[in-house]
Order: structure tokens, then C-alpha cells, then sequence
């Protein structure tokens, strides 16, 4: 049985190629996640224990780790005396202090240096003998007034040696820079993971980032002085000393969490992508046992047992399968190295790859292999039953019924339905959204399984429009005739068509529900804002909005200031806003006043919406707590209570109290215009208005909802283009259906040639039934990711999603996607079938 099983396979070298792809495809992709994870935290630990050559110690303030890296002014540093200790300790030969944090800077053409990752301050130290920092051109800053720039800030910038620079920061006000130097980084490299870099002089990055304090964000230390002696000589437990092989370790565990994301976004995509290639494979070995039908029944009729017949198909899934995954994993071995280079290049600036193979990367060996003998259990199984009797006879066993995968399927959909609903319900004792996203899985295994009961009338439906034509009758024949082979081809569409679909009408929900609360609610024409670019939350000066208030056409604006950073009401982090005119700003947002006035508020006062002081047990007339950014505190009044509203949620304080927020400038600008005033031309008026404010931009309301949620867009289209590769399998599937289908049918088709149909006819059936199938795979997956995005937006209605929209557009590009997939898809087997010799065919076997 062995020796036939092997023979067999080799003497039908197409069909072993064609069920290999999908094994292939899907242990690739999982492989590729595992070295992609592992590659980019090795490479990313290794830069960062680059970035602390030759340090010996380490010294930062311990109490609040995000002030250090310059987020807020002067909360967490070393004060300069700290230093002195440090630099007197024994075995310390030498003591450095450095500034570093975020700034932001103007390049040639008037807007920030970069977009994605932030342009890092630092100190420059001319004792540095590491070889860490290679300077191209020039040197470091010798005075107050000169930096030193990356070659990557050049490249960003379109500034050089010798031009002038503008940074500032949250506390500092723009000022120009002359750049004297342009450096790299050791390793050849422009940067480190993506940033721009500024080398400022000791005092100008204290004035930048610490309001002029003469203290540090690090201390670094070299010599073989212990971390015990130099803790000692600080004398205190608010510093963390740390050598430098730990902070190197600890840094970057914070970097790795960046690879070990995209590497779990990738390793997902590789599980659907084997999830997909299940159907793929049990498809093909359902049908290759029922192409050898004849030739097992004869192996029966001569003495082989059932287990001897099980064990022949199990012998060569399992032969296919560990060949298809070893070349799976050897493929994938060299995508994952390939998407290691590009996030290197795109997301970490050049990161220099260091490739490793983790030793998991074997699992999806185990996963490939265990995938293809599992999905070929059952065909084994049913291979068994093929009666001797068989053997003499030319007819095929007709399709089994679909009663009983039918009655599964319902049970298994009205499981997941009954959990979706008890989760709406909120009957799942506080597990709510955890209970309705299983149901929606478990929903969608019941929707897969009851595809062949839905493939009758769906292809129905869909082949009445393409049998206008006799190869248009048969082609959608063809693609009825045997529901469960339809439906589990067109399975691995639907998968991919649904997830899409699903992401896309929450993302269309998303903006359906911005738009509709800024349409209602918000009466404003214009708004004034920007997205993340920089170091900074986008903002603007106060002479800015008193010129914006002074234009004829605009009759009110209303204001908003905003600290998120180490702000405290009665010792709860809690973030502040403010508005110059509270009065008039809740006029523009649509804003109401439950309790109270908010007319001339008193500079010891706060206002608070319903919601918020019901959390907090407080009422008209209370006194809280104010914790400032800038440590700070104050006891304020309640004055006034806000109705419940998405704009003016919080906590409100008086103008008087803006000095205190990290960022005293306003954020963003609502413009309500006058009766009769053209928005365009006022648009106008404005963003001349802002042309020295390169973080900000004035929108209409439709273009800020466009805005907001520009990173949805990019989330949906990275997330197309990753299951875009299910859809490669997809493709793959329908093919091998087609090609195994049309050997199957051989002397059918023999006998439509022989009865006089032409080569064009035959391709034009085998065209139709390829679009039917992949329509009725599209068709069905829309209307489950509809499901699935439906059910996912009720869940977070409470959370504020009350919108539902759908995709128009792309449910159109999808379902033309699908019917040029049908179109490529078929063109194989298409011209396979239409080259058969009718002799041979007629006479086969």
C-alpha cells in the first residue's frame, strides 16, 4: 500500500504541486510573523545597547519615567549638584549630564520635521570618544546658539551646515538655531529608530526642555565605580542608578513592544491565512478521493482493508505536508527577513537587521503538517467506505446530503446568536463585550458551515444572470452541482471579503457618528486644529486666536486649552481644559448649563459635566483640589454644572489657571461665521492667518471629520493589503477547485466536444462557473462583515458609537474584485479543459 500510495503520487505531479500551495502559503506566512518578531527585537536591543556604549553608569530620576524623556518640564531631573557627587565618587573618572527629550522643529518648507517619529533633543558632549556619533560635516555646537543635526533631520529638514534652524518646545518659545554640524550614528546609520536628532549646548537644551533649570534628565557616569558607591553618594531613594548594560536591557524592552505588535499582526494574518488554506486543503482532498474513487474501490476489491485505505490518503497528506512545509518554512524564512528590511526602512530609519531564526519558527512545521493530515482525516474516512462494488461500475457516488452539516451550522450560528444577544442584554454578568465577540466568532464558524445550504440559492440567484448564453447554463450547472465543493472554495474568499468588510463598516460607523455629532451639535463653520506631527499636541499662540476673533465675518469662537499631563482633582489624575470666554465657547460647541453660570467665571472657580461630578460624589458650590502640571495645587469652587456633552465633558478651569498647563496655548479654534458670510472666503482670511503656525490648519467641519480620522484609513488599508494575501489562497483555492474538477469531468467534456461545443464555449463554462463561485464567496462574506460590524458597533453604542454606516464604495470594489478574480482564476483551467483531445478524452480509462 506504501509503494501504490507513493507511485500514485509521483505519476500525478500536477495535483501534488497544486494541493502543496496552500500548505506552502500558510506555514510562509506563519513562519515569516515568528522571524519578523525576533529579528526586530534582536536588531532593536542591539541599537540600544549601541546607544549606551561605553557607559559604565546610569543615573535618572526614578519618580516619574515619562517626565525624563522630556514629556513635561522639570519634573523628573537630576539637579546639578547631583552631578558634583557623582563626579566625586571614587573610581568615577569622569561625570557627564545630559538634556533629551522632544522638540519640535521647522524645516525649509515651513512645517514640522517629521511626521511619524518625533525629533529628540540632546546635549552635546565633547569628551565622547565612544565612536557612537560620526560626524559627517563640521562639528558639535562650540556656543549657545548652535546645534549640531542627523543626517536623517538634513534629509527630513531640506536644511544643511551652515542654515539656520527653528525648535521649540512646551516651554520654550521658537528660537533660531545656526547648524554647524551634521553627524550619524555608529553603524553607518542616519538614526536610530526613525527620529531626527538635534545636539544642542548644555544651557540651550536646559532652556528648551527644563525652563532653564540647571539640572539633567541623565547622569552619566564612566570609571569602575560600583552602582552601590555612587547611590551612596547621591543619598537618595528618589534616583535610580542603574550600570549601563541594565538600562540598555530596559530601554529596550520599551522599543521591542513595537516589534512584538507587528510581529502579532503578521502572526494573526499567518493563522488566517492556514485557517484558509483548510478549506483549500480539504477541498482538494475530497477532491482527489472522489477522482479516486475507481482506483481505491479496485485496492478493496483485492484485499486492502479500510484502515489500509485510510492510511494511504493519511500517508500522503502527510507526505505533501511535511514537503509543502518545509518549503513553506523556507519561503517564509525570506519573507520574514524582507519584512524585517522594509519596517527597518520605513519604521525605524535603517534600522541595521540582525537576522534570527527563533526556534518556534518550528512550530508552524507542526502547524503546516498537523493542518494538512487533519483536513485530510475526513476525505480518508469516506475513502474507506467506497464499496468494492464500485470498481465495476462507471458512476460516481452522488453528493452526500446536506441535512446533517446543515442542522450543525444552525446549531452552532443559533449559539453565537444567543450569546451576541445575551451580551446586548447585559446578562453576562460584566463580561458583556467579552461574551459578544465570542458569539460573533462562534456565529461565524455556524456562517461557514452552513455555506453549502446557502450556495444553492446564491448561485442560483447569481448564474441567472450569466446564462443568457448555452456555456453560460452550463457554467452555473457546473457550479450547483456539488454545494459542499462550491462552498468550501468559496469559503476561503468569504473569510477574507467578511474580515475586510467587518473592519471597513466600523471604521465607516466611526465617521458616520463624528460627523453627526459634530453636525448636530457643534455650531461652528470652521475649526482650527491639527494632527499629532510632532513632539507637541498641536496648537497655536494666543496672538493668533485674538487675530482669528478680530476678522469681521466671524461672530464667535470658541477656545479650548487643554493639559493632559500630571494633573490631579483631589489627587485622582483627571484632565483640565479651559477656554478664554467659557461663556461664548459653549454657544459654538452646542454646550448647555445644567446648574450655575459660566458667565465671568471667578479665577478660583471650576466647572464640571454631570457625569463627571456624579463619579466624583460632588456638587454646586464644592471645593476640590487642583493639582497642576507644574506641581502647583489650588482649591477651587464649583460654579457651574455642564450638561452631559461629548465637547465639553471634564473639567473646566478659569483663564487665570492656563499659566499652570504644560502647554498654556490653545489647541483648538471653533468658528462660528456671521449670517451670510462666505465660508471659503473666511476659510481663507484664517489659514493666511495661521501661516506661521505650522502645527495647525483651518478645516470645514467635513474636512476635520476627515482628519480625525485619517488614521482610521491607514489602519483599514494596511489591514487590505495583509488580507490581501488571504485572498492570494482564494485565488489558489478556486483554481485548484477548477483544475481538479475539470480532470475530473475529462470525459464529460470529451462528450461536449464530441457533440459539437467549440474550444471558445468550453472556456466561456469554465469562466462563468469560476465568477459564480468567487461572486457567491464575495457576496456572502459582505454580508457577514456587514454582520460582524453591525454587531460589534451595537456593542460599543453605549461607548458612544451610535452610527451605523456602510462602505458603499468598497462593497463595490469588492465584489468587482471578486469577479476579476473569478476571471484570473479561471484562465488556467479554462484553457486546460479547452485543449483536451476529444479522442482521448471520450476513451479516458
Amino acid at each position: 500500500m506504501l509503494r501504490a500510495t507513493l507511485k500514485g503520487m509521483a505519476s500525478r505531479k500536477a495535483r501534488l504541486v497544486l494541493t502543496s500551495l496552500a500548505v506552502v502559503l500558510g506555514t510562509m506566512f506563519v513562519a515569516a510573523a515568528m522571524v519578523l518578531t525576533s529579528t526586530m527585537e534582536k536588531s532593536v536591543s542591539g541599537v540600544i545597547a549601541d546607544a549606551y556604549q561605553g557607559v559604565d553608569t546610569v543615573i535618572t530620576n526614578g519618580t516619574d519615567p515619562a517626565a525624563a524623556q522630556g514629556n513635561t518640564p522639570s519634573a523628573a531631573t537630576v539637579p546639578a549638584d547631583v552631578l558634583d557627587r557623582v563626579a566625586g565618587v571614587d573610581g568615577v573618572d569622569r561625570a557627564v549630564g545630559e538634556v533629551s527629550g522632544q522638540v519640535n522643529a521647522i524645516g525649509s518648507n515651513g512645517k514640522l520635521v517629521g511626521t511619524f517619529a518625533p525629533t529628540i533633543a540632546l546635549t552635546w558632549d565633547s569628551g565622547d570618544d565612544s565612536g557612537y556619533i560620526e560626524f559627517h560635516e563640521g562639528d558639535g555646537p562650540a556656543a549657545d546658539g548652535e546645534v549640531a543635526v542627523s543626517a536623517k533631520f538634513v534629509a527630513d529638514s531640506g536644511l544643511d551646515i551652515g542654515d539656520t534652524v527653528t525648535a521649540y518646545s512646551y516651554t520654550a518659545d521658537r528660537t533660531d538655531f545656526e547648524i554647524v554640524g551634521v553627524y550619524g550614528l555608529s553603524g553607518d546609520r542616519d538614526s536610530l529608530a526613525g527620529e531626527t536628532q538635534i545636539m544642542f549646548t548644555t544651557a540651550d537644551a536646559q532652556r528648551m526642555l527644563l525652563e532653564g533649570e540647571d539640572a539633567f534628565t541623565t547622569v552619566y557616569a564612566y570609571g569602575d565605580a560600583s552602582t552601590d558607591d555612587i547611590a551612596a553618594a547621591i543619598g537618595s531613594d528618589e534616583y535610580r542608578v542603574q550600570t549601563g548594560e541594565e538600562a540598555s536591557a530596559e530601554a529596550a524592552e520599551g522599543f521591542a513592544v513595537v516589534a512584538d505588535f507587528m510581529g502579532y499582526i503578521f502572526l494573526g494574518f499567518g493563522l488566517v491565512a492556514v485557517f484558509v488554506s483548510v478549506f483549500l486543503i480539504i477541498n482538494t482532498f475530497t477532491i482527489i478521493v472522489a477522482q479516486r474513487q475507481r482506483e481505491l474501490a479496485l485496492l478493496r476489491a483485492i484485499g486492502a482493508g479500510r484502515g489500509q485505505v485510510v492510511r494511504s490518503v493519511l500517508t500522503e497528506a502527510t507526505v505533501i505536508g511535511v514537503l509543502a512545509s518545509v518549503v513553506g518554512l523556507g519561503l517564509g524564512l525570506l519573507l520574514g527577513w524582507g519584512l524585517s528590511q522594509v519596517v527597518s526602512a520605513t519604521m525605524m530609519g535603517g534600522l541595521p537587521v540582525q537576522l534570527l531564526i527563533p526556534a518556534t519558527t518550528m512550530w508552524a512545521l507542526v502547524v503546516g503538517i498537523g493542518v494538512t493530515v487533519l483536513s485530510a482525516l475526513i476525505p480518508a474516512v469516506k475513502a474507506s467506505s467506497v464499496p468494492p462494488v464500485a470498481a465495476m461500475r462507471e458512476a460516481v457516488n452522488p453528493p452526500k446530503p446536506l441535512r446533517g452539516i446543515t442542522i450543525a451550522g444552525a446549531i452552532v450560528f443559533a449559539a453565537g446568536t444567543v450569546l451576541i444577544a445575551l451580551g446586548m442584554t447585559d446578562n453576562l454578568g460584566g463580561e458583556e463585550l467579552t461574551g459578544i465577540l465570542s458569539g460573533v466568532g462562534i456565529a461565524f464558524v455556524g456562517v461557514t458551515m452552513l455555506t453549502p445550504i446557502l450556495s444553492r440559492p446564491l448561485v442560483a440567484l447569481l448564474g441567472a444572470v450569466m446564462s443568457w448564453s448555452f456555456s453560460g447554463r452550463l457554467g452555473k450547472l457546473n457550479a450547483g452541482r456539488n454545494p459542499r465543493r462550491t462552498a468550501i472554495t468559496a469559503s476561503a474568499l468569504m473569510i477574507a471579503v467578511a474580515l475586510i468588510t467587518g473592519i471597513a463598516t466600523l471604521v465607516s460607523s466611526i465617521k458616520s457618528t463624528t460627523a453627526e455629532v459634530l453636525d448636530l451639535n457643534l455650531n461652528s463653520d470652521l475649526i482650527v486644529s491639527g494632527a499629532q506631527g510632532g513632539a507637541n499636541i498641536p496648537s497655536f499662540s494666543r496672538e493668533t486666536l485674538a487675530e482669528i476673533r478680530e476678522l469681521p465675518e466671524v461672530a464667535a469662537v470658541g477656545d479650548v486649552y487643554m493639559d493632559f499631563f500630571g494633573t490631579q482633582i483631589d489627587g485622582e489624575d483627571a484632565p483640565l481644559a479651559s477656554s478664554e470666554d467659557l461663556n461664548a465657547a459653549l454657544g459654538v460647541f452646542g454646550g448647555t448649563v445644567a446648574e450655575g453660570s459660566v458667565t465671568d467665571l471667578a479665577p478660583n472657580s471650576v466647572v464640571v459635566d454631570e457625569g463627571t461630578a456624579e463619579d466624583r460624589n460632588v456638587a454646586l458650590g464644592d471645593t476640590v483640589e487642583v493639582t497642576y502640571a507644574d506641581g502647583e495645587t489650588a482649591q477651587l469652587e464649583i460654579a457651574a454644572i455642564l450638561d452631559g456633552y461629548d465637547l465639553t465633558n471634564g473639567w473646566w478651569v478659569s483663564p487665570e489657571q492656563i499659566e499652570h498647563f504644560t502647554l498654556p496655548k490653545p489647541m483648538q479654534a471653533y468658528i462660528q461665521l456671521e449670517d451670510g458670510a462666505d465660508a471659503a472666503v473666511v476659510q481663507n482670511e484664517v489659514d493666511e492667518i495661521l501661516a506661521d503656525e505650522p502645527e495647525v490648519g483651518v478645516t470645514n467641519n467635513a474636512e476635520f471629520v476627515d482628519q480625525q480620522t485619517s488614521g482610521l484609513d491607514t489602519i483599514l488599508a494596511a489591514v487590505q493589503i495583509l488580507l490581501a494575501l488571504a485572498m492570494i489562497i482564494a485565488v489558489i483555492g478556486v483554481v485548484n477547485t477548477l483544475v481538479l474538477s475539470v480532470l475530473e469531468r475529462t470525459k464529460e467534456l470529451g462528450l461536449l466536444r464530441a457533440v459539437g461545443m467549440t474550444r471558445g464555449q468550453v472556456r466561456r463554462m469554465i469562466i462563468v462557473e469560476s465568477v459564480i463561485i468567487c461572486l457567491f464567496g464575495a457576496v456572502l462574506g459582505i454580508a457577514v462583515g456587514i454582520g460582524l460590524g453591525w454587531t460589534v458597533q451595537r456593542a460599543l453604542e453605549d461607548e458612544g458609537l451610535t452610527n451605523f454606516a456602510l462602505p458603499w464604495g468598497l462593497i463595490v470594489m469588492y465584489l468587482a474584485a471578486a469577479v476579476a478574480v473569478g476571471l484570473l482564476a479561471a484562465i488556467a483551467p479554462a484553457a486546460r479543459a479547452a485543449k483536451l483531445n476529444v479522442l482521448n478524452a471520450i476513451a479516458y480509462e
